[in-house]
């Protein structure tokens, strides 16, 4: 017995186990991530280069922002996804912001960090030895493995990734109010710009692109009319008389948030589409 166990010693030694186990739980114990043992797997990916099969894992912050559209995509593409969160912490809301006020150490920056993704920003995705940051990537993606969500031709993709833009470009100006003190009352004007072009491509009945269901461009409706951070909260009382002017984009969200799928969703923890960061939730 003593002979076996100096053998499963020796092949510990050998391998650097415990070296790594060391390395591993330092990190751990550093970023304190809200679900442990998939920061954990990811961490091994990244330390190893193994390929890791499952489910693929989204990081991002405790509020609604960029994160949102890719928990919508994955719950309409009937994909099993973990999903690791972060309390809501950045130093500013466009690239300009963020260099100029330096490298930030916060939770997500440590598990970025952990990932091999040190300097990568939120949204990012997991999956096996695939490691994304940036919306566009993660969202994508995630549709494209999503087994139930709609196959959809290039022409339709094209429609999908203008609405994701127009999406991007809307966080980013109500972002920049939120963390970098921009002028509110820019909020609503770029919604109007935004709504006006975007409510052309809209039908009065079922999503765009006629489909059974909704594809990224409803999607991206729903959250520019439901989304509490930033939208909700950056137009204020001034939401109702925005969203008004756009009944057409309005009924659509709500069509999107009536999607069986999508109503699960909206009922998860997880889900943070109309709550603010945890730290200001009751």
């Amino acid at each position: 017995m003593a002979e076996r166990h100096r053998a499963d010693i020796d092949y510990l030694i050998k391998h650097n186990i415990p070296q790594l186990v060391n390395d591993l739980v330092e990190q751990l114990v550093s970023a304190k991530p809200s679900l442990p043992e998939t920061f954990l797997r990811d961490a091994l990916a990244a330390m190893t280069g193994s390929t890791l099969s499952g489910k693929p894992v989204l990081h991002y912050f405790d509020v609604s922002g960029r994160g949102e559209l890719c928990k919508l995509i994955a719950a309409v593409g009937g994909l099993e996804m973990d999903v690791v969160e972060y309390p809501f912490q950045a130093n500013g809301a466009s690239a300009a912001d963020k260099l100029k006020a330096g490298k930030m150490e916060s939770e997500h920056t440590k598990a970025a960090t952990a990932m091999g993704m040190e300097g990568c920003g939120l949204p990012i995705v997991v999956h096996g030895d695939l490691k994304i940051n940036q919306s566009f990537a993660c969202q994508n993606y995630l549709a494209s493995i999503g087994p139930n969500f709609p196959k959809i031709t290039p022409q339709q993709q094209m429609i999908d990734d203008m609405f994701q833009g127009y999406l991007e470009d809307c966080m980013g100006l109500a972002a920049g109010v939120v963390l970098s003190g921009g002028d509110p009352a820019l909020v609503p004007k770029i919604m109007e710009r935004v709504l006006t072009h975007l409510s052309k491509y809209i039908p009065k009945d079922g999503f765009v692109h006629g489909k059974a269901a909704p594809t990224t461009s409803d999607l991206v409706i729903l959250v520019l009319t439901q989304a509490l951070i930033p939208f909700g909260a950056t137009l204020g009382e001034g939401a109702a008389e925005c969203y008004g002017k756009f009944p057409t984009a309005v009924a659509l969200g709500e069509r999107a948030a009536a999607f069986p799928a999508v109503a699960k969703w909206l009922t998860n923890e997880k889900c943070c589409l109309k709550k603010p960061p945890k730290a200001a939730r009751n």
